[in-house]
């Protein structure tokens, strides 16, 4: 017997019996972001390498060590497999001219797998799938505040409860150089009870030593500054509305002066939705402004604002917090046949069943009808049609619900009637 292939490390398989709850969530993703007003985009899983360690940063943890990035065969250039999805949909908005024009708006979300070569975690895989959103061409408050509520309803919806939301604000490109420079004045005399990873990034990227899980780092960046004391008027102002609006809007947050992102294309305002039930690594989603980005990229000068949410971590919280998802299920007829000539008979009404848009099926092997009860009680159908010798002769077939035991003869057109 040949050796069994198992699937990479740090991948699954979502089997049939999973994939409901996967259509379901998917299919409440795109139906809160078009009410919206967001429109689908569906970028290419890999992209130019220098996309991503111009669009994500060159110092970030995700472009030092954890794409996954090879020369295909007979090829020059360098490509990535996407860790995340913003910078693919501003290359695409770019390439395709979508926010060219003065004035340009475009609201779009995706849903698809992004590859990142990490420690494999309980809902964080080197392959994820994500659902997010971009909205570029307006600065205004008001479009960080419409992705917020989106995120939040998009999770309402899933069913996900105890949900926890922070909030921050880096400010604007002078803004985060001046916290960078104030977080780095503080935490320099404290250089040596830092872990190894935040002394390097103390020089590289000091703001994600705020989001360091690390007790050492957490010890030294006690008391450190908030970002807020070095936001400009124009951020701060920018950073009151926001909460204002959300407040308007009945949201709950939190103002958490540590909150960073682990992109260095974020400006001006940050958040992370959290949700109970997942212990430690509780972050299902989050989120900020990235105005600087589309500029750096290629593009003229446009705002942009968008979120990111891990699908996995979404299922696991709903799994913890016993959250049965409303899964969509169509009704299974199957079809049974005694005898031969009924088989043949079977195979023309299952095409007439499907053609009605009526899940059918059956079994085509020359089973017993008792055999062929089992299977059907082993697919859960919801009707059995039954084909003998007698309903051929009168022109009928027997229809039984499975649930309640009730069976009538119908004719075989009237079947999709009497369902």
């Amino acid at each position: 017997m040949a050796q069994q292939i198992q699937a990479p490390r740090g991948t699954a398989d979502i089997l049939p019996a999973e994939s409901p709850k996967w259509q379901a969530i998917e299919r409440i993703a795109r139906e809160v972001a078009e009410l919206y007003h967001y429109s689908e985009i569906r970028t290419p899983i890999y992209e130019d390498t220098a996309l991503f360690h111009r669009g994500v940063g060159e110092t970030t943890d995700i472009v030092q060590k954890e794409t996954f990035t090879f020369k295909p065969r007979n090829d020059s250039d360098s490509i990535t497999l996407r860790p995340e999805g913003t910078a693919g949909v501003v290359r695409a908005a770019i390439e395709s001219s979508l926010i060219a024009q003065e004035g340009a708006r475009l609201k779009v979300y995706y849903i698809g797998p992004n590859f990142r070569y990490e420690r494999p975690q309980k809902g964080r895989l080197r392959i994820h799938h994500q659902f997010g959103v971009e909205a570029f061409g307006v600065a205004e408050p008001e479009q960080d505040v419409e992705c917020i509520l989106l995120q939040l309803e998009f999770y309402r919806r899933s069913g996900l409860r105890d949900l926890s939301l922070r909030v921050n604000s880096l400010g604007d490109r002078e803004s985060k150089q001046k916290y960078r420079d104030v977080l780095v004045e503080f935490l320099t005399p404290k250089k040596d009870k830092l872990s190894e990873e935040s002394q390097r990034r103390l020089g590289e990227n000091p703001l994600r030593i705020l989001d360091s899980k690390d007790p050492r780092d957490q010890e030294a960046c006690a008391g450190a500054p908030s970002a807020a004391d070095s936001l400009s008027a124009r951020s701060r102002d920018h950073f009151d509305r926001v909460q204002h609006l959300l407040t308007e809007a009945g949201a709950t947050f939190r103002v958490d002066g540590t909150l960073v992102r682990g992109f260095d294309y974020y400006t001006d305002t940050l958040w992370e939705v959290t949700a109970g039930g997942l212990g430690a690594q509780n972050a299902v989603g989050g989120g900020g402004r990235y105005d600087n980005l589309v500029e750096s990229l290629g593009g003229r000068p446009t705002p942009g604002v968008g979120f990111g949410s891990g699908l996995e971590r979404l299922l696991l919280a709903l799994e913890s917090q016993q959250v049965a998802l409303p899964v969509q299920r169509r009704k299974l007829v199957w079809l049974v046949a005694i005898g031969d000539a009924a088989r043949q008979h079977n195979y023309r009404l299952l095409a007439r069943l499907r053609q009605q848009g009526i899940c059918a099926d059956m079994d085509p092997s020359p089973r017993s009808p008792k055999s062929q009860f089992k299977v059907a009680d082993r697919e859960k159908a919801d009707y059995v049609i039954v084909v003998g010798d007698s309903e051929l002769a009168a022109g009928q077939v027997k229809l039984k619900n499975m649930a309640t035991g009730e069976e009538k003869t119908v004719a075989p057109e009237q079947v999709a009637g009497s369902l």
